[in-house]
């Protein structure tokens, strides 16, 4: 015949035990959460950039000093309000956000990087044609530290990438 006391200290034994792994399990869940919508809002804003780019008319994608492609990638960081307003995601900078003109080579099934110089480049001012598609990245990743309590970890490197086809002259 066992003793009450023995059961209920064996309950109170397992709940001691297993609270830490729930806690774990639920701040690595929101965690997880927070991983995913700065993701997702990433990739919303370079689908913008993306967009846009893709429909502007007269723009250098070979400069990276270009004037619209440089308020294009300040209104997507820091929206309609502007830069006194803080960035829509925390440090996130113009200077991380990169546009590409890309190439689509039938032959061989593949979309490169558009090349800037010649006549196969795409400077419509030089004499070349205007890019296929138009890509809206952070190629160097945007750092996102993970924080858990009592554990340092290394940052997570979110690249979104979207193309789209060009439709600008």
């Amino acid at each position: 015949m066992r003793r009450a006391g023995f059961d209920r200290g064996g309950a109170l034994l397992e709940s001691v035990l297993l609270v830490p792994v729930l806690a774990a399990l639920f701040v690595g869940a929101l965690e997880m959460g927070k991983i995913t919508l700065t993701y997702f809002t990433l990739h919303q804003a370079m689908r913008g950039a993306a967009r846009m780019a893709a429909t502007l008319q007269g723009a250098d994608f070979c400069d990276p000093e270009d004037p619209q492609l440089l308020a294009l990638k300040t209104f997507l960081v820091y929206g309609p309000e502007g830069e006194g307003s803080g960035p829509l995601v925390r440090e996130l900078t113009p200077d991380q956000i990169q546009i590409l003109p890309e190439r689509a080579i039938p032959e061989e099934g593949v979309i490169l990087p558009c090349p800037c110089a010649g006549s196969q480049g795409c400077r419509v001012s030089e004499g070349g044609r205007a890019p296929d598609y138009v890509a809206a990245t952070i190629p160097d990743g945007y750092p996102f530290q993970p924080r858990l309590p009592f554990r340092v970890l290394d940052p997570i490197l979110l690249r979104p990438r979207v193309r789209v086809p060009f439709a600008g002259l």
